[in-house]
């Protein structure tokens, strides 16, 4: 095993990291578990476009067009797809499990999250910009493979990678 300059090896802090935001994801899943319906949506994302409560209007018309003309109509819909959604890309991150779609699924969340509420604050708009280039990496980097249960999904997949013989360049004669 190669030895590495900090605490951890690069595997094992993509694992943490992986772990940490599952967990961030479950436990606002799971928080909204039988509290969050149709009606607390609509009155947040109402609260949100209008500008209530302090906030400023929404300034992404073509986002708020979005909410009132397909997810306030179908809020109770949408409040058990946020729900779920984020307890599944939060179980998947924890496992490791498909990682590469939960992450993918994880940025589609964060990205209306954002677009539905980066106006509230810089704190708001910073976080979930931030789990959206993580969770990206997340993508790229199949961080599954790290500690996780897509190691043994994709075995073969990853031993094909990594067994592949090194291309060197031939000596000039």
């Amino acid at each position: 095993m190669k030895n590495y300059p900090g605490w951890f090896s690069p595997e094992i802090s993509w694992a943490l990291l992986r772990v940490f935001l599952g967990l961030m994801f479950l436990r606002a899943g799971y928080e909204k578990l039988g509290s969050f319906n149709g009606k607390v949506l609509t009155g947040t994302l109402t609260s949100w476009i209008n500008g209530g409560g302090g906030v400023p209007p929404d300034p992404n018309l073509w986002y708020v067009n979005f909410l009132q003309g397909t997810v306030i109509p179908h809020a109770d819909l949408f409040a058990s797809l946020v729900t779920f959604g984020e307890i599944l890309v939060g179980i998947g991150l924890i496992l490791g499990v498909l990682t590469v779609f939960v992450a993918l699924v994880g940025v589609f969340l964060n990205a209306n999250y954002y677009f539905a509420a980066a106006h509230t604050s810089a704190s708001t708009q910073s976080i979930n910009a931030m789990f959206i280039v993580v969770q990206l990496l997340f993508a790229l980097a199949c961080v599954g493979q790290f500690y996780g249960v897509d190691r043994f999904l994709f075995r073969s997949h990853w031993q094909r990678r990594t067994d592949a013989p090194v291309k060197t360049a031939s000596p000039r004669a």
